[in-house]
């Protein structure tokens, strides 16, 4: 099984280990002109939600005066791209029978992740923008939520339920659109929350891209402050959505 599908699609895992590769190039840049291309919609989607206006500044990002925010390339959400790109590829291009729909579902995974990073983050914008100033004040959560724990919780709140949703789209779009094997598909209840695989996927690719992968560098270059802090705070976030995504999974009527 794993042998065809090598020789089937290999150009295709080929070129997503290429794509994800400049997705992590751009991940790390500091000048906004080279991710307009993730910037521009993500404010004017922000714009769209809720009203507020930005306005961009070369090389730095677009920023709304009234509010202080600017949505600098660190808030572009490529390395949620990446992330979501190679789940989709990885999990599904196997089970599609087809040569010509593993191609087609190449290209609607490109596009499907770059439109839901659009619109994720536009979502994670706003809550960034309007939430803090509630949860920060002392009486509410005293001096444990900082700003930093709550951009790190804000944004893999997010970002993990939204990939866990996007996974049980995708496993939808697959099955009826793509043709995929009868055999693989013969239970859906292995993508959905119901089973622990419709978490563990999504899980383990945040995780690996989010945790594992810093953890590895770490080691090298022997940089641990903060990350202590930083794992558990990952750690707790996405259990918590597992947690609650598992409890709200539709029940089978008896």
């Amino acid at each position: 099984m794993l042998k065809n599908t090598l020789q089937k699609y290999w150009p295709l895992y080929a070129l997503t280990i290429v794509i994800t590769l400049l997705l992590r190039y751009f991940s790390k840049t500091t000048d906004s002109d080279v991710i307009i291309w993730m910037l521009a919609p993500t404010a004017r989607w922000v714009g769209i939600l809720s009203g507020i206006t930005f306005e961009y500044l070369p090389h730095k990002g677009y920023v709304s005066n009234f509010y202080r925010f600017l949505v600098a390339p660190s808030c572009a959400g490529i390395r949620f791209m990446m992330i979501l790109f190679i789940m989709l590829i990885f999990s599904f291009l196997h089970r599609i029978a087809p040569k010509k729909n593993g191609y087609l579902w190449f290209v609607f995974c490109l596009a499907f992740s770059y439109t839901a990073t659009v619109f994720v983050n536009g979502v994670r914008i706003i809550v960034s923008i309007y939430l803090p100033p509630f949860l920060e004040r002392p009486e509410t959560t005293g001096r444990f939520l900082t700003p930093d724990r709550l951009h790190t919780l804000i944004g893999t709140g997010v970002y993990f339920s939204s990939l866990c949703i996007l996974y049980l789209l995708a496993s939808f779009v697959c099955k009826r659109w793509f043709a995929a094997s009868a055999k693989d598909n013969a239970s859906d209840e292995k993508n959905t929350f119901a089973s622990p695989r419709g978490l563990f996927v999504p899980a383990f690719w945040y995780l690996l891209i989010v945790l594992i992968m810093p953890f590895c560098k770490r080691i090298l270059t022997n940089e641990w402050e903060g990350f202590g802090e930083y794992t558990l705070l990952i750690f707790f976030t996405c259990f918590a959505v597992s947690t609650l995504l598992y409890a709200a999974r539709p029940r089978r009527r008896t």
